[in-house]
Formats: C-alpha cells, sequence, structure tokens
C-alpha cells in the first residue's frame, strides 16, 4: 500500500535538500555553547519574562565561534525550544526563521546555519523556534508509529491519534494563526521590537499571518517557495507538477548533457504502463514498495525538490532509466534500477560535517495544520476530462488524482475543526519583501509566488529557471541575493537573476 501521507510530505523538505546557506567555513570551539554564554545581542537589560535560563542545546554539538543560546519559551499551553545564534556585529534586525513542514524543525539543525557560517552571522542574530508539535518543542504530535516506514498504514496513524488523546495532547492546538501567535510571544519574550522573517516553503504562510498581525514588526520578509493563503493548494497541484515537469524538459535541452529534452513525455510512458500494472521491488531501507503511478511521481517530485543540479539530474536519469526498462521489454529491471536510484537519493545523509541524525518531521503537527488550515479550502473536484489534454500531462494529473484520497483519508481520520475562513484571506501587506521560486519546483509551484504579488505592494519576485525548492537554503547565488537584501534592501530589478548554473 502506498504510504497514505504521501500527499501531506509534499511540503516537507526532503532529507536530500542539502538546506544550507554558504558562507564562509567554521572555527572548532568548545562544544558547550552556553558554558560563558553573551547577552542577546542588543538587548542587555532586558526582562525576558517568559524565557528560562540559557541551557544545553539539544542535538549534535555543532563546533562553532558563534555564540548559540537556547531557551525554552513558554507560550499558552505548550514549551517551544528556541535557539539564538548570534551575531559577531549586529547592526542588523535580528532574522527569524521559519521552518517548513508543518511539523519541520529548526533547532536541532542550527548546523545548517553554522557549518558554513551563513553570510547572516555577520550582521543579523538568527532566532530559529521549533514551531509548536514538532522539534523539541512540548508536548510533541509526532507518530513514533509510523516513523521510518514508507508502508504505514492508516491503523498506524489511527494508534498515534489514540495515545495523543489519552495523553491529553489537543490535536486541534497547532495551525497556522495559533503559530504565527505564538512568534509574536517570542518576539516579545526575546525582548525583539522588530524583526525580518525568513520563510521557507510552508514557514511563508507564517510569514504571511505575521504580515498580517504583527507587520509593525517585520522590517522585511524573504518569502522562498510561498505558499498562499487563498489558493486551493490540493486543487491547485497538478497544474503546479505539471509546470514543473515541463520546465524539467527545457532544463535538459538548455543546462544538462545527460538527459533529453523527451523527459516529460518518457515520464508519461512510465506513468501510463504503471497504472496499469504496478511493480512491487524492495528499497534501500528493506521496505517492499508496490510502485504504480502516484509511488512513482512521488518519488520523482521529491528527489526533483532538492538542489540543482543533483536533484534535477538525479530525477531526469530516474525517469530515462525507468523508460527505457519499458522500451526494452524489462520493465521490472528498469523500475528497480529507477526506484533505487530515487530512494538512495531521500535517504542519503546530507552531506555537512556536523549533520543532526533523528526525527525531521512531527507527522501529527503536520497532519493538525493540513487538515485544519488547507483541506477545508479544496473542492478536491475532478476536471481532467475537461482541462488537461491527453498526453503526458494528463498522465501526471491523473497519477496525483490519488494523493487527493490519501489526503481526505487523513484528516477524516485525525477530525480537526477547521480553521476560521478569514484564514485563507489574501494578506496584504507594504513591507519590503524579496521573493524567491524556481520553475523546477513541484511542491509550491513558481506560479503561487506570482500569485502573492498582487497583494504586496513593495516585492520583488526573483525567479529562475536552475532553481527548485527553497533555494535560499541550498543554492549560493539566491543565499547572497538575501544577504544583500537583509543588510542593504538592494533586490534586483528584474527576474530571472544570471546566477550561475551550479549555485
Amino acid at each position: 500500500m502506498r504510504r497514505p501521507d504521501s500527499a501531506l510530505r509534499l511540503w516537507a523538505t526532503s532529507l536530500f535538500v542539502a538546506a544550507l546557506l554558504i558562507g564562509t567555513t567554521a572555527c572548532t570551539a568548545s562544544a558547550n555553547f552556553n558554558e560563558h554564554p553573551k547577552p542577546l545581542s542588543g538587548l542587555e537589560g532586558t526582562s525576558l519574562l517568559s524565557v528560562s535560563e540559557a541551557l544545553p542545546c539539544p542535538g549534535e554539538p555543532v563546533p562553532t565561534r558563534v555564540v548559540v543560546s537556547c531557551y525554552w519559551v513558554e507560550v499558552e499551553d505548550a514549551s517551544l525550544a528556541v535557539a539564538v545564534l548570534q551575531a559577531s556585529n549586529p547592526t542588523g534586525h535580528p532574522v527569524l526563521h521559519l521552518h517548513g513542514g508543518p511539523g519541520g524543525r529548526a533547532v536541532a539543525d542550527r548546523h545548517r546555519w553554522l557549518i558554513p557560517q551563513s553570510p547572516l552571522l555577520a550582521h543579523h542574530d538568527i532566532v530559529l523556534v521549533d514551531q509548536r508539535g514538532g522539534g523539541h518543542s512540548v508536548p510533541s504530535l509526532d507518530c513514533l508509529e509510523v516513523d521510518g516506514s514508507h508502508t504505514a498504514e492508516l491503523d498506524s496513524y489511527r494508534s498515534c491519534r489514540r495515545r495523543l488523546d489519552a495523553a491529553g495532547v489537543d490535536r486541534s492546538s497547532i495551525t497556522v494563526d495559533r503559530i504565527a501567535a505564538d512568534m509574536v510571544e517570542v518576539r516579545k519574550a526575546l525582548g525583539i521590537e522588530r524583526w525580518h522573517l525568513h520563510g521557507a516553503s510552508y514557514g511563508t504562510r507564517i510569514a504571511l499571518a505575521l504580515l498580517r498581525t504583527d507587520g509593525l514588526a517585520v522590517a522585511s520578509a524573504i518569502l522562498d517557495s510561498v505558499v498562499p493563503p487563498d489558493i486551493p493548494t490540493y486543487d491547485d497541484l497538478p497544474d503546479g507538477v505539471i509546470a514543473s515537469i515541463g520546465a524539467l524538459g527545457q532544463w535538459c535541452n538548455d543546462l544538462s548533457p545527460s538527459c533529453s529534452g523527451e523527459i516529460p513525455d518518457h515520464l508519461g510512458t512510465v506513468l501510463h504502463h504503471l497504472a496499469k500494472e504496478a511493480i512491487t521491488t524492495t528499497v534501500t531501507s528493506g521496505d517492499t514498495l508496490r510502485i504504480d503511478d502516484t509511488m512513482f511521481l512521488r518519488l520523482v517530485t521529491d528527489v526533483l525538490a532538492g538542489p540543482a543540479p543533483h536533484g534535477p539530474t538525479i530525477a531526469s536519469t530516474a525517469i530515462g532509466t525507468a523508460y527505457d526498462g519499458y522500451v526494452a521489454g524489462a520493465a521490472m529491471t528498469g523500475i528497480t534500477k529507477s526506484v533505487a536510484l530515487l530512494s538512495g537519493a531521500l535517504s542519503a545523509p546530507v552531506s555537512t560535517p556536523a549533520r543532526t541524525t533523528g526525527d525531521a518531521l512531527s507527522e501529527g503537527a503536520q497532519l493538525s495544520v493540513e487538515c485544519a488550515d488547507e483541506l477545508p479550502d479544496n473542492n478536491f473536484v475532478d476536471t481532467l476530462p475537461s482541462q488537461v489534454p491527453t498526453g503526458w500531462e494528463h498522465q501526471v494529473a491523473t497519477a496525483i488524482r490519488d494523493r487527493w484520497l490519501d489526503i481526505r483519508a487523513l484528516c477524516a481520520l485525525w477530525n480537526v475543526p477547521a480553521s476560521p475562513a478569514s484564514t485563507h484571506s489574501p494578506v496584504r501587506s507594504d513591507v519590503p519583501v524579496l521573493l524567491l521560486a524556481g520553475r523546477l519546483d513541484p511542491i509550491t509551484p513558481a506560479a503561487w509566488s506570482h500569485h502573492v504579488l498582487d497583494d504586496l505592494s513593495d516585492a520583488v519576485l526573483v525567479l529562475s529557471d536552475r532553481w527548485s525548492h527553497t533555494p535560499s537554503m541550498s543554492d549560493h547565488c539566491a543565499a547572497e541575493l538575501v544577504a544583500d537584501f537583509l543588510d542593504t534592501g538592494r533586490r534586483p530589478e528584474s527576474s530571472p537573476v544570471d546566477c550561475p548554473p551550479n549555485g
């Protein structure tokens, strides 16, 4: 059986994404960061009313000269894990990083900002917060029952719900608005009057909510791979995935000698065959997977979401391998090799000296947000016959339909109330905003970034043919654009920006 959360994982940053902001090489220091912590930059004398004393930071120690202080911040019904990475010369406002997911983490992944050291740390403190329900924040809504499995069934999620309910955990307490309200409390607790926002993927939903409710405290915002509040994301996703696969074909033609612009057609052929007859194979984890059109497309898009050129190269190679297998009459061999390549990429460790292991996703927190905030805004209407042409586009759209069934079944089981309709209102703001988007992104389509421009009066969109998902977390050029924007306010006057092929 396909993993029931396949649709939900579309917004979670893939483990394959190296999520690094490129900077100078960090230097080794004591692993005990709080042995002699200095006061928070610019906050001397501030009464931190709801912040604990600095505590040992969770996760693996990170060798760095940057002072890192970790705290608990108490909010309504939750204790949030917070890490403050302190700038060497804090002349600018602090930066709040809003991680993706929903249900992701930030504190245990602080090495992504420290090795190599982010250029932002020259002049800006960076505030990392594990949003409620995930990471090291408590209570945790992590579903231990489904962790590490590619074949978890609805019963596993049902067991998770029963355990959380028995422990008195309020599954309905995690929504976009509640998380945004938590961030306001974090800001006040740390004594910060104004800060910059850096939202990545689903984190952009929280950033937009903060622009709506706490905009006077926002100096500027980076929205990287935006998720608009007023688009029915599941209904709109087929068009976005089709656009990213088409962009992959163009990327092959223009930038990669290793693949052909016919890759979209080849994918359509593979999906057509798998829809007619699924193939069962074993992946690197040892799990046996039934690969139908929906599962194969999920694996391709998860890998495509990785940083260029690795993600697009592996995705296109896997498609070509599967296609060649069908052409040669060796479908089992082709699919097995292709799936091994895709699943191997998704399970490969991130190549950084201080990689943090452990559970990067809280499935329960993800479900609570998706089911309360996203599901009610979607009609799940099948419009394929009238709107999607025949050919590879039709095969891609058909493969996505089953994800609708997955999310509806999971949300019926999770059973949390829908958020107010106001959650889906567009956000209007005059705050300076830098939007980043990649045409190769199958998770948060580039069209979504164009959509939010209409309501942000001081926003600039940088769109690249070479970027996929969350480029500011993996691409040197995008990271430099972010650092320059926060330091000087400068933004490119036109898009696309001429970034080198390898970032």
